[in-house]
């Protein structure tokens, strides 16, 4: 395809802005080197780079066996991004520039807020007010979800931890007025996991987050796997039992996430504590996953009944990844998930006795950021290609949820 000569500049442009992002610190000789370019239109187009606050001149020479050079930087607070991970229980939004460092960060509870929608409209004001105090636009924002964005409606569905089944989001989200994304929270946590995490240097892997609900992410051969419906990687909806095909959960909480979640702990945990009076005495009437988990780390029976049961079940969806996409490391993440890392050589000896190439298993050393760090990295990369002409677009365009 023959580009037009202002289309050419424009992706000349462009290259170029790309050039110093990527090497954070250049000079003009550098870049007319690298990208093949003109030292006059290298000039020209860092002048007006430099102009719109994209750039700076850092002060700063660079020597390469002639006279000094001055060093280019990328401006990185000419626009900030914001990225927000929406939980079933709490909302946690980040405003951060385009070195991906966070600026700001607001914190809101499902509960508090007054429904999930309602937590992330707040969290986003609050974005909103930090990027107007520092002087600075939002170009591009990034949502993670626990739930599914269908491919066909884009509606959210599968989101029962949130409340949401034919919940329009997206169009909701657009009314925010800036480019965004809005994607599953696991796929955003998949993604950073394999740029700074446990992941990195893997092109084959799964994520695996256990919170209040269960989520999965597939990355093969170095790309997300989304399926027809955006729903790879939904592994709460595996039954671990035959006499589960009578139940009728497509729509709510049952299979796999009955057992391993945040949620499914408590509630069986709770229904244990009500009919026998010794499990109330060791874990008390209402307890939370968490204090199973810590009742059970403590050799306390009943805790341990409980986590036997879990564990078992986190092994199983191991076991279930590695049997259909063989991946080389299954990242364990979620509040729930990170909290199980004690039993990981429990859940990894359960794998290899049922898998001959088991996957290396490692808890997530991201902490509870993973999404929302996935997300301002899916914020600065929707940005970077909402910077990039038309042409690009056309050329690479690749579905999503976005806009």
């Amino acid at each position: 395809m023959a580009l037009k000569h202002e289309t050419m500049g424009e992706v000349n442009e462009y290259a170029v802005l790309e050039y110093v992002r990527d090497h954070r610190r250049t000079t003009r000789t550098a870049i007319a080197a690298d990208l093949g370019l003109s030292q006059a239109s290298v000039s020209r187009m860092v002048s007006k780079l430099l102009t719109g606050g994209v750039l700076l001149e850092t002060g700063d020479t660079a020597r390469s066996g002639g006279r000094p050079h001055v060093v280019l930087t990328l401006n990185v607070e000419s626009v900030c991004v914001v990225g927000i991970d929406l939980g079933g229980t709490k909302c946690h939004g980040a405003l951060s520039g385009l070195d991906g460092v966070i600026l700001a960060e607001e914190y809101v509870t499902v509960a508090e807020a007054g429904g999930a929608f309602a937590a992330l409209v707040q969290v986003w004001t609050a974005m909103q007010v930090a990027a107007k105090t520092r002087g600075v636009e939002i170009g591009a924002l990034a949502v993670g979800v626990p739930a599914v964005i269908d491919a066909d409606t884009e509606f959210a569905v599968r989101g029962p931890n949130v409340g949401w089944d034919g919940f329009d989001l997206v169009e909701k989200v657009r009314q925010f007025g800036v480019p965004f994304l809005v994607d599953n929270d696991v796929n955003l946590a998949a993604i950073i996991e394999g740029e700074v995490g446990q992941a990195v240097g893997s092109r084959d892997y799964v994520v695996l987050s256990i919170g209040t609900g269960l989520g999965g992410a597939v990355v093969s051969n170095g790309r997300l796997v989304r399926g027809r419906h955006h729903a790879a990687g939904e592994i709460g909806a595996l039954l671990p039992e035959v006499r589960m095909l009578d139940d009728d959960n497509a729509a709510g909480i049952g299979g796999l996430e009955s057992v391993l979640s945040g949620g499914a702990i408590a509630r069986r945990a709770r229904e244990l504590c009500a009919s026998d009076p010794a499990a109330r005495l060791e874990l008390g009437p209402t307890p939370t996953a968490r204090e199973v988990i810590a009742a059970g780390l403590a050799g306390r029976p009943f805790g341990q009944s409980l986590l036997n049961d879990v564990v078992r079940a986190l092994a199983q969806a191991v076991i279930t990844f590695a049997a259909v996409v063989d991946p080389e490391v299954v990242v364990i993440d979620g509040s729930v998930g990170r909290a199980l890392a004690p039993f990981l050589d429990e859940v990894t000896a359960l794998v290899a006795r049922h898998v001959a190439t088991p996957p290396r298993l490692a808890v997530s050393a991201l902490g509870p950021n993973s999404t929302v760090r996935g997300a301002l990295f899916g914020a600065l990369h929707h940005l970077r290609l909402t910077d990039a002409p038309r042409v690009l677009g056309d050329l690479t365009y690749d579905r999503g949820n976005n806009s």
